[in-house]
């Protein structure tokens, strides 16, 4: 996707507000069955599933808030500076034109000042340097249980990493490159086929890794 067609299609997830991965049933609906629920009265859809087409063409599903508005220009450019390098001009367009975070992948992208942040409270600048990551790094999305998304700001196609410090043994980093640029990331999601970043052990050389795709295949085929 090109950076007008993800911005276009953000811009469109927001106006629907479907703009996040999970979605809240509306309370008392289709609590029968398996599933996550949210507060016991409240079924949780997952974007794009089958049960939330479902749902959502019944009327059963509730639209989410929307994201903060837009960040100032001031607060992208402080960003600027305190990561050392210009951010991605796909990054830049989104808090500028859609939102100060709060809209993507996991719990939402992360903002710059006054925006979005993880569990913590924490937006993007506040997260610099964090996993001593070289300069140039910025986290923007955070999966939970400690996990983030980063991309490389001097990489001039703005290539993603996964931090995963779950699973791996002591001295071993949970930084890990992933094979996407920033518009392919926020591609993927907004198709619905975006994985979270797992660090694991390549079962033939005991090295410690991103997961691939095939990693994720075998995962839901349950082979792993």
């Amino acid at each position: 996707m090109t950076d007008d067609e993800v911005v276009g299609a953000i811009h469109a997830l927001v106006a629907a507000g479907e703009h996040l991965d999970q979605l809240l049933g509306v309370p008392g609906a289709r609590l029968e069955g398996g599933g996550v629920f949210f507060g016991g009265n409240q079924r949780l859809y997952r974007r794009g599933s089958p049960e939330h087409l479902e749902a959502r063409a019944a009327g059963l599903v509730e639209r989410l808030p929307p994201p903060p508005a837009p960040a100032s220009p001031a607060a992208v450019e402080e960003a600027r500076v305190m990561v050392g390098h210009p951010l991605p001009g796909l990054l830049r367009r989104l808090y500028l034109e859609v939102g100060n975070g709060g809209f993507g992948p996991g719990y939402g992208i992360l903002g710059v000042r006054g925006g979005h942040g993880d569990d913590y409270g924490r937006t993007a600048i506040d997260l610099d340097r964090t996993w001593g990551t070289p300069e140039g790094f910025l986290a923007i999305c955070y999966w939970g249980c400690a996990i983030y998304s980063l991309v490389d700001c001097t990489d001039s196609e703005a290539r993603m990493w996964g931090c995963d410090p779950n699973p791996a043994p002591e001295g071993i980093s949970p930084l890990f490159r992933e094979p996407l640029t920033l518009a392919q990331w926020l591609g993927r999601w907004i198709e619905g086929r975006l994985e979270q970043p797992w660090l694991i052990e390549d079962p033939d050389t005991g090295t410690w890794r991103g997961a691939t795709d095939e990693d994720f295949a075998r995962l839901d085929a349950g082979e792993v």
